[in-house]
């Protein structure tokens, strides 16, 4: 009954996790799907993502299994022999020997343990070392996240920025169809040529393919950031962009992002721990100048007696308990050369460190700048908006009252989509500025 009532339980749970998981699937829209979803289900699917969290996991059995050294080692042995009667070739080995009778089965039953004592401090340094690897791979996880994050974010901003120029193009082929019916009407009236009625088509058609080129674009980098989240292919998926950050966004002082950067910047902890472990490598080589200490012992059942001579025909029982102290003398001349590769590779890693700042510095001052630049731009595109703007208006009223040819409005009209263009460019690559900055210093 037992049995069956644990294997009913054990099916409820399976069951309920199972429900679980599908009811939070499916509430999940994959139609609109948010920023904040979409990082949550690629550190979830993300293969690398999987990789990294695999390599953590081994890098802390590896710290356990290390940590089992300390323990004693114990050996069980047993065997049995059939020993043959003793010959002696007392007058050489071409002339008849003389037979002695022995005893002729040999067994023995031995148990034997042994524990490190004192091993130069090989033992405690290499568990030190295997805990600075575990704390390094977790470093290593979290990066590989935040460089997950960062690909994300990118690819919504772009989706984001190809959806916004869709927008602008749609509006512009509304207009198209507006102009075409006024120049039309022109032409019914004998107004204008059949030229300018072609070459307003024209542009509605230049804008048809311009919105069919972003419509196809939209889908690749759908599909690529579908990819990145490791759905399946047969998952149907469109992205939300409403929550995305502020075009608006601040812009810290310098010193704080390079503090903060030093401090949070997995890079600079890596190195840092590095030079841990270097220094542990040292350590290390340097015990090989030590004596390694053991105690051990060992108890047995044997057959025959060989304890005394001539052997007796009993089985006897024995046990030794004792210290081993071994010191390689050799190591006194042959561990000169480890030890100065050690201290080497301390002073490498100290450079690494100095070297490593000063790129997380140049870094942070780099994208500091592109960030504050974005500001500018945006400035400079608004401006340029609003001529642009007017410059339409003029020639479009020159125009009505035919003071300018159709391919004057057709540039006025070009020069102002490629200002409103440009303007929902700077104020994306705004936005991503600030996502690369914040990547950067270490908090996204």
């Amino acid at each position: 009954m037992n049995i069956i009532f644990n294997a009913c339980r054990y099916l409820c749970i399976a069951l309920c996790l199972l429900l679980s998981s599908f009811l939070h699937s499916q509430m999940i829209d994959y139609q609109h799907l948010g920023l904040e979803q979409a990082i949550e289900i690629g550190l979830k699917n993300n293969k690398n993502i999987q990789i990294s969290h695999l390599k953590q996991e081994m890098s802390a059995t590896r710290e356990k299994d290390l940590k089992m050294e300390k323990l004693p080692d114990i050996e069980f042995h047993t065997s049995y022999t059939q020993v043959t009667n003793l010959f002696q070739h007392q007058n050489g080995v071409f002339n008849k020997a003389t037979k002695y009778d022995v005893i002729n089965g040999m067994y023995d039953f031995t148990l034997s343990a042994s524990i490190p004592v004192y091993m130069g401090g090989k033992i405690k340094n290499t568990e030190k070392k295997a805990a600075i690897d575990t704390e390094i791979s977790a470093l290593k996880t979290h990066l590989d996240e935040r460089q997950l994050k960062m690909a994300i974010i990118t690819a919504f901003l772009q989706i984001h920025h190809l959806k916004e120029q869709q927008s602008l193009i749609n509006d512009k082929m509304k207009e198209d169809s507006v102009n075409i019916k006024q120049v039309k009407s022109l032409k019914a009236n004998g107004v204008v040529t059949v030229n300018e009625v072609l070459r307003t088509s024209l542009q509605l058609s230049n804008h048809k393919m311009s919105w069919t080129e972003l419509d196809n674009d939209i889908q690749i980098a759908e599909h690529k950031l579908k990819t990145v989240l490791s759905l399946p292919e047969t998952q149907e998926m469109h992205v939300n962009t409403e929550d995305l950050i502020s075009e608006n966004a601040a812009i810290p002082y310098i010193d704080d992002l390079t503090e903060t950067a030093l401090n949070k910047n997995e890079s600079v902890e890596i190195t840092h721990k590095n030079l841990s472990l270097k220094e542990l490598d040292q350590k290390i080589t340097k015990a090989n100048y030590l004596p390694k200490i053991t105690a051990g012992g060992e108890y047995f059942l044997k057959y025959p007696n060989m304890m005394f001579f001539p052997p007796e025909p009993y089985a006897y029982r024995l046990g030794m308990v004792g210290v081993n102290l071994t010191y390689p003398i050799e190591n006194l001349y042959k561990n000169k050369y480890r030890m100065q590769e050690a201290k080497e590779n301390i002073d490498l890693a100290k450079l690494q460190i100095e070297e490593n700042e000063e790129n997380v510095r140049h870094i942070v001052y780099e994208a500091y700048k592109k960030f504050e630049e974005t500001d500018q731009k945006v400035k400079i595109a608004e401006e340029a908006i609003n001529q642009a703007k007017e410059n339409y208006r003029i020639v479009r009223t020159k125009y009505a009252n035919k003071l300018s040819l159709i391919t004057e409005l057709i540039d006025a009209d070009n020069t102002y989509l490629e200002a409103e263009s440009n303007l929902i460019s700077v104020k994306i690559n705004r936005q991503l500025k600030y996502y690369q900055l914040q990547y950067t210093i270490g908090n996204l």
